[in-house]
């Protein structure tokens, strides 16, 4: 296939080139998108990307026939491959709006609809509803593998259902991780750069060719992905970004000296989640990854790269430091390039002192001289997001991961989550005055997560759940448990669901997979039961419900998707004549968890959790 791309490219590359665009292009079109992100009771985000570096608009309005507004123009950019994002502001809320993209003064691609949110001051009454409470619903999700090869395929039943069932029905979405998997990822970057018609390639593409093949697997899936596509044109999303954004089962992006292919992968994976699912998400930082070209000499620990400012860069607010594997298969999910014949300077460094403008101190020495070495700092991808009494916290368990060890589950200092972001964690649940927290974690809490379905996997360290890092776990389940309130962890990767109660204020909701094959529980899952108690480690756990699924079934018949629908019920209407409006806050408000069979649409099973007396 890209072979054939390569050949059929050959006759662009004798076009003639003007500066940065190649003459003789086609006028610039809408090509994916749109998407829609960020949702509130004013406000939403419109993604799209064009052919060419360019501008578009959204027009937009309540009435289909009339979309008599217009949005500022949004910028696309070549070194995002050409993607851009726009917030709408200024909405009525609890109101539909019906727009589409407009490039060069006409319509382009399929038009779409969205739900504002509804507002605390439209809600409120000072005597039955004095806070402005309001219900709304969310459904979560995780997994879905388009690949013929490795799952169900490309038909997306599940998406079906939720275009069918719940697109007007649902406030906004979560996509708890692995929207993407690993295809395309060996695509040139002179193929890409002949198909934008470039002279020249952006720094990023410079210095991590490799990204072009994820920015290709993003535009494969919407292009396949019918269904997919349609539902994030209706409904605004959120994201996480899991393994298989960035390249499976990657580990230790935090653990200072860790040598791997995959991990220091991550800032290539997670510069491409941005430019195509991030932008979507709220972000408690904003500085984005730096990419860069350097130098280190040997038993020296510090990079010089003339071209940075190391001195004009947040680095306190930044991640670590990685240097790029720099081959062609970087990014590919395949053991048999999990070899040592990457850049011989490739570890994950943790900066140490920013000696200059040019020079950083860096924890350990280079191995080798290396004149010219592509390294990227990492950026810090979690935030938080409110709606009515509930907090929302959008995690990242990949970034700052450390390395774990499955001989000692609960080794103290081990982290998932990497200080920073613990501690704004536990300071921001601390601090806020939301009646319930949803955190959201790609990755399972109380289920071990050891074995890959039958596929591929390192056996000696596979591990992907928070069952490797015990002590951070369990230090806050005590820290949620003294703030007293609901907590419920949102979780993915795993390809089965499951509801499991922690302690009386904790609770596990894992939620997927939306179209990826099964994991079997007696294989990958510890041998975990379908119902009941079990106890993995210091802490018994009571498993409601789960999907579960026998170990006799062979691989290509392992196909039973879930999807889930999170109802939150905080008032209900008693208004004093028939059809109008007067709502009434419940004393204590209860949390609705709806599991639904990605197949038939059917319910399966339903979890209610309610505020304390």
């Amino acid at each position: 296939m890209i072979r054939f791309a390569l050949a059929a490219l050959i006759a662009v590359s004798a076009l003639s080139v003007t500066h940065g665009q190649t003459s003789g292009r086609d006028p610039i079109r809408l090509t994916h998108g749109p998407m829609l992100g960020m949702p509130t009771d004013r406000s939403v985000r419109v993604w799209a990307r064009t052919s060419d570096p360019g501008s578009f608009e959204v027009h937009y309005g309540t009435n289909p026939d009339q979309l008599n507004r217009t949005s500022p123009a949004a910028q696309t950019s070549i070194d995002h491959d050409n993607t851009g994002s726009v917030t709408i502001d200024r909405l009525q809320a609890d109101t539909r709006f019906h727009y589409q993209i407009w490039v060069n003064g006409r319509p382009h691609g399929l038009p779409g609809s969205f739900m504002t949110l509804p507002s605390t001051p439209l809600s409120r009454n000072a005597e039955h509803n004095p806070d402005g409470l309001f219900n709304f619903r969310f459904q979560i999700g995780s997994c879905a593998n388009q690949n013929p090869l490795h799952g169900p395929g490309h038909r997306l039943r599940t998406y079906e259902h939720l275009n069918a069932d719940w697109a007007d029905k649902v406030n906004f979405h979560i996509m708890n991780g692995d929207w993407l998997y690993e295809e395309l990822r060996t695509y040139p970057a002179e193929a890409w750069r002949l198909v934008q018609g470039v002279d020249e390639v952006p720094k990023v593409v410079e210095v991590a060719p490799t990204i072009v093949g994820v920015w290709e697997n993003y535009k494969l899936y919407l292009d396949r992905g019918v269904e997919l596509a349609k539902w994030h044109r209706h409904v605004p999303s959120m994201f996480t970004f899991d393994d298989h954004e960035l390249v499976n089962d990657i580990w230790g992006s935090g653990e200072a000296g860790k040598r791997h292919r995959r991990t220091v992968f991550r800032d290539i994976g997670t510069q491409a989640w941005f430019d195509y699912l991030g932008w979507a998400n709220p972000m408690a930082h904003d500085h984005p990854v730096h990419f860069g070209t350097g130098s280190m000499k040997a038993g020296s620990e510090v990079l010089f790269d003339a071209s940075a400012d190391f001195q004009a860069m947040p680095i306190d607010q930044m991640s670590n430091l990685h240097v790029h594997w720099g081959t062609p298969e970087a990014g590919v999910n395949e053991m048999v390039f999990d070899d040592d014949s990457g850049e011989a300077n490739s570890y994950v460094y943790d900066i140490v002192e920013v000696i200059d403008k040019h020079n950083l101190r860096l924890h350990m020495p280079a191995k080798v001289d290396s004149g010219s070495l592509s390294y990227s700092i990492g950026r810090r991808s979690y935030g938080s997001y409110r709606v009515a009494n509930c907090e929302f916290y959008i995690l990242d368990t990949r970034g700052d991961r450390d390395m774990h060890d499955i001989s000692q589950r609960d080794k103290p200092g081990v982290s998932m989550l990497g200080k920073a972001q613990h501690d704004w964690l536990l300071e921001s649940m601390k601090e806020s005055d939301a009646d319930f927290f949803f955190v959201i974690s790609s990755v399972p809490f109380m289920i071990p997560h050891s074995g890959a379905g039958g596929f591929e996997a390192d056996n000696e360290n596979k591990e992907e759940a928070w069952t490797g890092f015990i002590a951070e776990r369990e230090s806050l389940i005590d820290a949620w448990d003294a703030i007293g309130k609901k907590v419920f962890v949102m979780t993915g990767d795993l390809h089965n669901s499951f509801a499991i109660k922690v302690t009386d204020n904790v609770w596990e909701f894992c939620c997927g997979p939306h179209n990826s094959v099964n994991h079997v529980p007696a294989l990958d899952e510890s041998d975990r039961p379908a119902t009941g108690t079990w106890k993995f480690g210091p802490r018994e756990m009571d498993i409601r419900w789960s999907s579960y699924l026998l170990p006799d079934l062979p691989r290509e018949e392992r196909m039973y998707p879930y999807f889930c629908v999170v109802q939150v019920n905080n008032v209900f209407n008693m208004p004093k004549k028939l059809g109008g409006k007067r709502l009434v806050a419940y004393p204590h408000p209860q949390i609705i968890f709806q599991y639904y069979d990605g197949r038939s649409g059917e319910l399966a099973y339903a979890e209610s959790v309610t505020m304390d007396h």
